[in-house]
């Protein structure tokens, strides 16, 4: 696995880093910044290097095993392990309520929003983020309508097959109604209704170390 690979290269070991923590080590007598993080849903490293090293590093990472990727194969782990994306499900118009992150928010001093997040969590929001799935290998894409009963109620702001799901997964915003896992949905994709279902959210979950 990745753990076994990296303490193989590396000369201090760095399998035993807990989550979001940072090192510093040497691989192939190039020195590297590795923080036990990543946005995947999955368990890693991200690495740091020279730009004199990253040749070095990235060949012999992928002579001892490591397979490269893109970032659409990112996009599909983060999307089922149900991480928020900048400019999707986050934005400048888009308060921590309503995307699910109250367990980021204090409201117990005044800073700028306080208030709108205050009345967001006393009172409620109108619209949610939720996640959805529905059949077969169609790709509900951001800003694809999500209806119910003929009326629209949402939008989608990520979606994709899941390999791991074997499905299609979607993330959108729909209004606090609709929100209940289990919910039936219908989703719009270029003029075609495809019945969706609200699920909660991660979609997956990895197995944890033991």
């Amino acid at each position: 696995g990745t753990t076994d690979m990296i303490d193989e290269l590396a000369v201090t070991p760095l399998s035993e880093m807990r989550p979001f923590s940072w090192a510093e080590s040497v691989i192939q007598g190039a020195p590297i910044f590795v923080g036990r993080t990543g946005y995947t849903g999955e368990d890693g490293f991200e690495m740091f290097v020279q730009g004199d090293d990253v040749v070095k590093v990235w060949s012999v990472l992928t002579a001892s095993g490591a397979a490269p990727c893109g970032l659409g194969a990112r996009d599909v782990l983060r999307l089922e392990a149900g991480l928020p994306l900048h400019g999707h499900e986050i934005d400048e118009q888009t308060t921590p309520i309503e995307a699910g992150l109250d367990r980021f928010v204090r409201t117990d001093k005044e800073f700028v929003g306080s208030d709108v997040l205050k009345s967001h969590q006393e009172s409620g929001v109108q619209r949610k983020l939720v996640g959805f799935t529905l059949p077969g290998r169609s790709a509900p894409r951001a800003g694809y309508t999500l209806s119910h009963g003929g009326e629209a109620v949402g939008a989608v702001t990520s979606g994709s097959y899941s390999p791991t799901l074997d499905t299609s997964i979607g993330m959108g915003y729909v209004l606090g109604r609709y929100v209940e896992s289990g919910t039936a949905l219908d989703l719009d994709i270029r003029g075609r209704t495809v019945p969706v279902t609200v699920t909660e959210l991660p979609f997956y979950t990895r197995p944890r170390r033991p």
